[in-house]
This record gives C-alpha cells, sequence and structure tokens, in this order.
C-alpha cells in the first residue's frame, strides 16, 4: 500500500507537468485574442490614466458605522469585533432607550486604524500593511498613538505626515506599475513635466524646503510652489502663514500632483505584462518556473497577485461545494440503497422517477423554484426565511453560521440533488448486483437481519465503484456550481473564473485552471486510495 501511494504521488509530476505544458499552449495558441480583448476593454471603460494628489499629511477622523434598519448595539458590536460597553463609551450622546434610528452615526473608534490610513493613503500594499504602520509611526514620532484591539490608531483630529519624501518609483511600487509606465503618461511638456526631467527617481514631495532668504512667508511658498495655503499650514503645525521665515528654516511640502497610469492601453505593453514578448522557449520556461513556485503574474484588472486573489474566493466555494457534497450523499446512499431493497416496487418506481427528474432539470431550475418557495412573497406572503444575497458575514460559516446557512441551503441543496442522482442510480444498480452474488444469497440463509446484509456484505463491494462515479460528481460540482454562484451572489472561485474570462484577466485564469487541475488529481488519489480501504481484496502491487 505504502508503495503504491508513493508511486502516485509521484505519478503527479509528470502529470502537474503535462496539465502545465497544455495550458501554456492553449492560452498562448491564439495570444492576440487576448490582447485585442484586452485592449476592447480598457478602451470601452474610457479610463487610460488619472490625475493623482500625492497627499503629505491628513487629518484622522472617527471610524464610525452607519446605522441601518434592524441595527442593534449587540449586532453593531459583534460585527466590529467590539463590546456595546466601549461602543457607549465613545458614543456618551448615543439614545438608547429605543431602537436605533437608521441613518445614525455610531463611533466605533475615537479615530483611525494606521493600517486603514496605510492602505488608504498608499503608504503600502495591503500586503506589507505592517511595514506602512511603522513608517507612519516612525514620520510622526512626536504622536502618541493609543491602541484599539491591539492596533494603534490615530485619534480623530490629529494631522498626521504621511510622507515627507516619495519617488516615482516609490510611487510606482504602490500602485502595482511600473515607473516607466508613470513616466510615459507625464511626457515633456504637460503640467506635470514641462521641462522633461522626470525620472525614476525624481523626488514629488522634497524631504524638506530649506527657506533661502529671510522674509519669505508661508503664504509666498505656497503660491510659488502652487499649494493650498491651509494645506501648508497644516503641513507645518505652528508656523503662522504670514509671519516672516528666518533663512535657513525647513519647511515641509504638503502635496504634489502627478498622472498616474491606471492600465498602459498598448499592445506592447501588454504583451510584457503578459511575458508573450519574449521567445516561445523562454516563455515556456518562465511559466514552468512560476507555477512552480507558485509566483503567478499579478491581475491585470486590480493589480493584486493572482494567488490571493483566487485564495481570497476559495473559501466561499468550499462551504457551498462541501455542503452540496453532503447533501449529495445523503440523497445518494440511503436512497439508492432503498431503493435497491425494494426493487420493482412502487417506493423503487418513485424514488427512480426523482432520480430521472433531478438528472434532467439543471440545477439553476432547481434553485429557481426553491427561492420561489422559501422567500417571502413566494409560495406564501411571510415565506420561510430571507435570502441574505448582499451580506458579506452571511458568505463564511465562521462569521455568521445561521446567514450562511440561509445563504448556502438553496444553492447546496440544487447542486447536491444534482450529483445526488447520478450517485443514486450507480449506488442502486451495484447494490443490485451484490444482492445477486451467492455469498449474499448464504448471509440471507443464515437468518442475518437486513441491515447487516447490506452494511456488512453487500455495501462495502458495491461501493467501489460508486466511489469511482463519487470523484467524477466532486470534479463536476466544481465546475456546475459556477452557475449557483453567480445566481446567489457568491463571490467564489467559479464566479470569479467567468469575470476574469470576460475582462481577459490572463494571469489569474491562469491560476485558477492550473489548482482546478491540482485539485482533481488530488481527488483521483484519494478515490484510487479509498478502494483497499473500502475491500479489503484489493492489494495495490
Amino acid at each position: 500500500m505504502q508503495r503504491y501511494l508513493l508511486q502516485r504521488i509521484l505519478l503527479v509530476i509528470p502529470t502537474l507537468w503535462l496539465v502545465i505544458s497544455m495550458l501554456f499552449l492553449a492560452l498562448r495558441a491564439l495570444p492576440g485574442d487576448f490582447v485585442t480583448r484586452k485592449l476592447s476593454n480598457l478602451e470601452n471603460q474610457g479610463a487610460e490614466q488619472r490625475e493623482s494628489e500625492i497627499v503629505g499629511f491628513i487629518e484622522a477622523e472617527e471610524t464610525t458605522h452607519r446605522v441601518i434598519t434592524g441595527d442593534t448595539l449587540e449586532s453593531i458590536a459583534a460585527q466590529n469585533k467590539t463590546t456595546v460597553s466601549e461602543i457607549l463609551q465613545a458614543n456618551p450622546d448615543l439614545d438608547t432607550s429605543g431602537e436605533l434610528r437608521p441613518g445614525t452615526r455610531v463611533v466605533l473608534i475615537p479615530g483611525q486604524l494606521l493600517e486603514k490610513i496605510a492602505i488608504a493613503e498608499k503608504v503600502s500594499l495591503p500586503e506589507e500593511v505592517d511595514q506602512g504602520v511603522q513608517l507612519l509611526i516612525d514620520r510622526n514620532p512626536e504622536v502618541d498613538f493609543p491602541t484599539y484591539q491591539g492596533q494603534p490608531y490615530a485619534e480623530a483630529g490629529s494631522i498626521l505626515i504621511v510622507r515627507n519624501t516619495l519617488t516615482i518609483e516609490e510611487w510606482a511600487h504602490v500602485n502595482r506599475v511600473e515607473a516607466r509606465d508613470i513616466l510615459a503618461v507625464n511626457p515633456t511638456g504637460s503640467a506635470s513635466n514641462p521641462d522633461g526631467t522626470l525620472a525614476a527617481d525624481t523626488p514629488l514631495i522634497p524631504t524638506t524646503l530649506t527657506v533661502a532668504e529671510d522674509g519669505d512667508t508661508l503664504e509666498g511658498l505656497a503660491a510659488a510652489f502652487g499649494r493650498d495655503l491651509e494645506a501648508m499650514t497644516a503641513a507645518n503645525r505652528g508656523v503662522d502663514p504670514a509671519e516672516p521665515l528666518e533663512a535657513g528654516k525647513e519647511i515641509l511640502i504638503p502635496s504634489d500632483k502627478i498622472v498616474t497610469p491606471t492600465t498602459k492601453i498598448t499592445e506592447a505593453n501588454i504583451r510584457h505584462r503578459l511575458g508573450i514578448d519574449k521567445p516561445l522557449g523562454t516563455q515556456y520556461i518562465d511559466f514552468l518556473w512560476e507555477t512552480v513556485r507558485l509566483k503567478f503574474r499579478p491581475s491585470f484588472q486590480t493589480q493584486e497577485d493572482s494567488l490571493d486573489v483566487f485564495l481570497r474566493a476559495l473559501p466561499r466555494s468550499l462551504h457551498l461545494n462541501i455542503y452540496s457534497l453532503i447533501v449529495a450523499l445523503v440523497v445518494a446512499l440511503p436512497v439508492g440503497i432503498l431503493s435497491a431493497m425494494r426493487q420493482d416496487r412502487p417506493l423503487d418506481y418513485g424514488l427512480r422517477g426523482f432520480a430521472i427528474l433531478a438528472l434532467a432539470a439543471p440545477s439553476f431550475w432547481i434553485a429557481t423554484m426553491l427561492i420561489f418557495v422559501v422567500t417571502p412573497g413566494g409560495i406564501s406572503e411571510s415565506g420561510i426565511w430571507s435570502i441574505p444575497l448582499t451580506s458579506e458575514e452571511a458568505r463564511s460559516v465562521f462569521t455568521d453560521f445561521t446567514g450562511a446557512l440561509a445563504l448556502y441551503s438553496i444553492p447546496a441543496v440544487a447542486g447536491g440533488i444534482a450529483a445526488g442522482a447520478g450517485l443514486m442510480r450507480i449506488t442502486r444498480s451495484e447494490l443490485l448486483e451484490v444482492l445477486r452474488q451467492d455469498y449474499v444469497r448464504t448471509a440471507w440463509s443464515k437468518g442475518l437481519r437486513e441491515r447487516t446484509v447490506i452494511r456488512r456484505h453487500a455495501m462495502r463491494n458495491a461501493m467501489v465503484n460508486v466511489m469511482s462515479v463519487l470523484g467524477l460528481q466532486i470534479a463536476a460540482l466544481v465546475g456546475g456550481n459556477i452557475i449557483l454562484e453567480s445566481l446567489f451572489n457568491i463571490p467564489g472561485i467559479g464566479l470569479l473564473l467567468i469575470q476574469r474570462i470576460g475582462q481577459a484577466d490572463l494571469p489569474v485564469v491562469q491560476t485558477m485552471v492550473f489548482f482546478f487541475a491540482l485539485f482533481i488529481i488530488i481527488v483521483n488519489i484519494i478515490i484510487d486510495i479509498s478502494y483497499a480501504v473500502i475491500d479489503p481484496r484489493i492489494r495495490f502491487n
């Protein structure tokens, strides 16, 4: 058994190599199609570039929650991982005598978490947020940052220096583009590059400006550098805007503006980002090396790491697929056994008719009918429950178990019935075949109970072929639930794949197809190993 298992694991390597190679060839057979579609998509969006303000400072605000109908202090506290007492402490004037009025702003934190500021102001990338928080702390040594649930925050009203120096290369990094992309959309003669001196190391915000002559004022410097006087004053705390400055005094320039590309709309840039501007052999080696290291190219659509995009959607699909698989097994095994035990009786005909109907009816049609049955305004005015289609918390059983049941039950039942119908028929036919064997007749003749004969003698022998079909059904669930994810607004990997194919987001598509293939290979290995567990007569040599 151990030798067979090792052989199967080693077989994964050439199998994955073949899958990766086929994926490479399939996606590069007509690379111009992806390039053309990407060009068309970006042009239809109508936004090739935007003017970005490079902010040097901000004023921290309170972090609030906007009350909606049905909100209570308890629910707000649970959603934001705090306590009612802490909310009341931050909102001394909050009227708690009755229901919270929709539209009311409830203060959660008397300030802003530094990690939120770091991401919102692009001090760092989201995956480097710890570094961004430390930069904010280092740039504001005179500010005392209290903590909220262990995370530092800036008190409301405090002025924070978010950056006192920034080069084009650093700005490109936090926007997930290259420095050359920014330079390309700021040509010589443009407002941001009038003399053509912009380069990758050009500082967008000088560290400081040293006053050259006595008598200069903030007002004059603001006018000279095209800055807002109020912003200039706020950035240089304690300096009177009209008071003459001494020569040698250092003044902080608060912000600057530059054009930043959302995506560079050129065929050459797209080919470079896809890595298809290199010789085919080099592309293949690069693709293999990236896949082996799980270092996939960033998403074209959002510039995020493709693996991060996939992993963010994976838990929701796992919730739905595991739930569907449980429904399929609950439907298939008991119904298949019962149908075989009552062969050619009215119950058998009824169960076979149910299986044929479930196979014939598309899962999305079953889901639509179930929606009509359970939701308010369908068969009954009050309904059985409402489906939380827009609730982010309901998409995970770990954050809202009740909401997740309400959201996933109908698509899981619809997908599970469709998968379970095929399993039910194969279970019935395999069990009928086993029940005709001599050793089963011997078991009956010994006077064993029906349950014992089925469980100990018949079912284990019938399950070998059932497990083979189960492996196919698990693979089919992953693809079949794409429609259900779209119908129920579940942002899982199925819905993500459809969206990214339409957006020609090739790196994300490559990542998802690779993991689909890896999943199916692993499922088949598990099914093969299960044969020996189910039937002791099977030995792998």
